[in-house]
């Protein structure tokens, strides 16, 4: 007999099938202006890396989402999505960003409790980390302009963190936008526990962003000039001697 959680089972496999096809199509898009085969080949192949490495950081469990509650988690999704806007701008900020908003939405199908279940909710896991990934590659678009580089990494550092607590706001003005009632419970109840759960749901909320924009900050600007560096070489054909 088949239960719901195998109708859970197969609609991840569905999802997941379509977010690689969804993928692979937005990333041959991406890559349709590259100048030769080697190059496309190697592009798409970093594309593969950074949505493996989202997809193993979503359902390994305590790697993408740290539960501190039995009902509230943070997450470090956000920090592949930084690295990937900052190597390749809005197009892979923005395509990173939305296999983000569609794995959260799939491993909060598969069983999300209390807040978190919201997620399981396309309109409230998606949109929010899309126009991130967006607005990350845009950021970091514009500080790639920049002419001095030797603060270059103090800016990205600096963009890193506030990008963090963007995703963050962006995430409860959707669901404020969609649950106005939900949030809303949180803070306007005259019951004194219920100010208090408020007070404390809302500290943890608040702890969770700022360890994600230390994380973020310290993390991203070393890795995405490291990268950025090794991408011409990896982009090279080598030659048969």
């Amino acid at each position: 007999m088949t239960t719901y959680s195998d109708y859970i089972s197969i609609l991840t496999m569905v999802l997941l099938a379509v977010l690689f096809l969804l993928t692979a199509l937005l990333s041959h898009a991406y890559n349709a202006k590259e100048k030769t085969t080697h190059e496309i080949v190697a592009t798409m192949t970093l594309d593969a890396v950074f949505i493996a490495i989202i997809l193993i950081m979503t359902f390994v469990p305590y790697v993408g989402y740290i539960q501190v509650t039995p009902f509230v988690s943070f997450t470090l999704l956000h920090l592949p999505v930084l690295l990937g806007a900052a190597i390749g701008g809005w197009k892979k900020g923005a395509m990173l960003g939305l296999v983000f908003g569609l794995s959260s939405y799939m491993q909060a199908l598969n069983g999300a409790a209390g807040f978190n279940a919201l997620f399981a909710y396309p309109w409230v896991a998606i949109p929010p980390r899309f126009v991130f990934g967006l607005v990350a590659g845009i950021v970091f678009s514009l500080i790639g302009k920049v002419s001095h580089r030797r603060a270059i990494g103090l800016y990205l550092g600096l963009a890193s963190a506030g990008l963090t607590c963007l995703h963050t706001v962006l995430v409860f003005l959707d669901l404020y936008a969609f649950y106005p009632e939900i949030i809303a419970g949180y803070f306007t109840s005259s019951n004194p526990v219920a100010v208090g759960t408020s007070l404390t749901f809302l500290l943890i909320i608040l702890i969770g962003m700022a360890g994600e924009m230390v994380l973020a900050a310290l993390i991203i600007p070393p890795l995405s000039l490291a990268v950025t560096k090794a991408l011409p070489r990896l982009r090279k054909p080598r030659r048969l001697r």
